[in-house]
């Protein structure tokens, strides 16, 4: 290298100085950006083992619980039928491991076995006609186990109507179901038997409408539901003793005005949705807040927001205390007060749930406590939809309004009789055959 003058020397200097400078830094970014580089894959490999499948569970930390019973739990096995269809009586006159003859009957034990037959039986009827002279005109007996035009007997078609709507089988299974009984029955006269019964059970239906406005406490609640591949939506109102369906285009307060009517003097209990308010100022009917959905509410804001904390605390006691049926109804409400008021909340979220609950809906949190016929739960409704959630998730809904007319009217007899004693089946022939 050349000898650098004495005038350039003090900025060659300086010069020198800086790219030193620079390269340390230079060095030092390296190290760091390698440091990074490595906390970046460290992070990924971290968000990949969160990121696992759905069907892979994490595995179990705590020890299962045991089958079976509690102590203390008086134990259960399988009664005796009351009835007794047929007697076999078993005897052998030989020894059936050496082949010699036995000798008298020394003891007598028995044993009852349960059985099903399902055999395709065709019924021929023979109908005699004959002429009445006062009427005028030729009459006849009437085939009461069966509809009009139909050339399947009634507990057929109800059986039908139970595997398609009540346990939820696709046509496809059904028809390869009666084929197991040499029956052949294809996918339209499936549904021409759906029909059928809607209309059979068409006076039982509006019985259906009448007995859910006239009980004075109700469910009521609403699920998706498809029709021809467009949004719809099913509605539920159901008790202790009805479960009427209804399948509508809209989610309004529509619906439940013009299913239930004037409603004075009665009760449902609901999960807050605004159409419901509508309802009460409506029809004035007044309305029972559900506690689970409420619970759940406060849950979900305590863990996005710590004030909220206090609030799913607060709330969880006063729901306890309200249950035991200790508590007045006036301490409870004014427990409620406090909660939004005791406290300086920042979130609008929370302000926005305090005002709805603690002031639009203050009153109707605990008419529960003084009357044992309503429950402080929407649980019936939830229940009560839980079948067509299941039913639509396997067909994807209907095909047309009729479709869609049919699967709510069906339903709605189906989940009431179950709600009945005695066998499902007898009970949906005697509701035929009274309404003749």
């Amino acid at each position: 290298m050349k000898e650098v003058c004495e005038k350039c020397r003090p900025l060659f200097e300086e010069l020198m100085g800086r790219l030193h400078e620079q390269a340390i830094e230079i060095t030092k970014l390296r190290e760091e950006n390698k440091f990074l580089r490595k906390e970046i894959e460290e992070i990924k490999g971290k968000l990949k083992e969160k990121q696992k499948p759905s069907f892979i569970k994490e595995p179990v930390q705590t020890t299962p619980k045991k089958t079976g019973q509690k102590k203390g739990h008086e134990g259960y096995s399988r009664h005796i039928p009351e009835k007794i269809d047929e007697i076999k009586p078993l005897d052998n006159e030989t020894c059936p491991d050496c082949g010699e003859k036995l000798s008298g009957i020394q003891d007598v034990r028995s044993r009852v076995i349960t059985d099903i037959e399902v055999n395709v039986k065709n019924i021929q009827y023979v109908i005699h006609r004959r002429y009445c002279k006062k009427c005028c005109k030729i009459v006849e007996p009437e085939v009461t186990d069966a509809l009009p035009y139909s050339r399947f007997s009634l507990r057929l078609m109800l059986l039908v109507m139970m595997l398609k709507i009540g346990l939820r089988l696709p046509s496809k299974n059904l028809i390869k179901f009666f084929e197991m009984f040499s029956l052949k029955i294809s996918d339209g006269e499936i549904y021409v038997i759906l029909n059928q019964l809607k209309a059979a059970f068409g006076d039982y239906y509006e019985e259906l409408v009448i007995r859910i406005r006239e009980a004075t406490h109700k469910h009521i609640d609403e699920t998706s539901w498809r029709i021809d591949g467009k949004n719809c939506w099913m509605w539920d109102f159901i008790n202790k003793e009805v479960a009427l369906y209804v399948i509508e285009k809209k989610r309004n307060s529509k619906v439940p005005i013009k299913v239930l009517g004037s409603q004075k003097g009665k009760y449902c209990t609901t999960d807050r949705f605004n159409a419901y308010n509508v309802l009460v100022e409506e029809t004035g009917i007044m309305q029972q807040v559900c506690w689970t959905h409420l619970l759940r509410n406060t849950k979900d804001l305590a863990e996005h927001y710590s004030e909220a904390k206090y609030i799913h605390k607060r709330f969880k006691y006063i729901f306890r205390k309200a249950k035991e049926g200790k508590t007045s109804k006036e301490k409870l409400s004014h427990w409620i007060d406090l909660v939004a008021t005791s406290r300086t909340y920042k979130s609008s979220e929370i302000i926005k749930f305090l005002k709805s609950v603690c002031r639009k809906h203050r009153e109707d949190l605990f008419r529960f406590v003084n009357n044992p016929e309503i429950k402080p739960t929407n649980n019936p409704a939830e229940r009560g939809l839980r079948h067509a959630v299941i039913m639509r998730k396997i067909s994807g809904g209907s095909r047309s309004l009729n479709g869609a007319d049919t699967t709510a009217k069906l339903l709605s007899v189906i989940q009431t009789v179950k709600m009945q004693e005695g066998n499902v089946i007898n009970n949906l022939i005697n509701i035929l055959q009274d309404s003749k």
